[in-house]
């Protein structure tokens, strides 16, 4: 997911956790990084926003993550597009001046908006 501080990425998150039946209270994770949740299927929430580099985050063992049977949210992925599956779906939100959001939803392999 990407936007600006505040856009609602941890709120989608929320909400997303919630249709897979996930009970925990979901926050955060910029000082944690990774915050795992047990639901129907696995959730991890990463906040990538700490990281300097892609490396940084090749070395936390994400691949299993990555590539697993679980969901990835990924706020500030624009970090890391490098190290991400070509099968990601990229969430843009962007603050519009009447509170609302504008988000969009793209293909990454492609380009292509959906």
């Amino acid at each position: 997911m990407q936007g600006t501080l505040a856009a609602g990425k941890t709120t989608i998150t929320k909400g997303i956790a919630e249709s897979l039946g996930v009970k925990d209270t979901i926050t955060s994770p910029t000082f944690c990084i990774i915050s795992e949740y047990e639901g129907k299927m696995p959730l991890y929430h990463m906040d990538v926003y700490r990281l300097s580099d892609e490396e940084d985050f090749a070395n936390l063992g994400t691949e299993d993550m990555l590539y697993g049977d679980g969901v990835c949210l990924i706020e500030w992925s624009e970090k890391i597009m490098g190290e991400l599956p070509k099968s990601t779906i990229i969430l843009k939100i962007e603050p519009q001046e009447n509170s609302s959001r504008l988000i969009t939803i793209e293909n990454w392999n492609n380009g292509d908006i959906l």
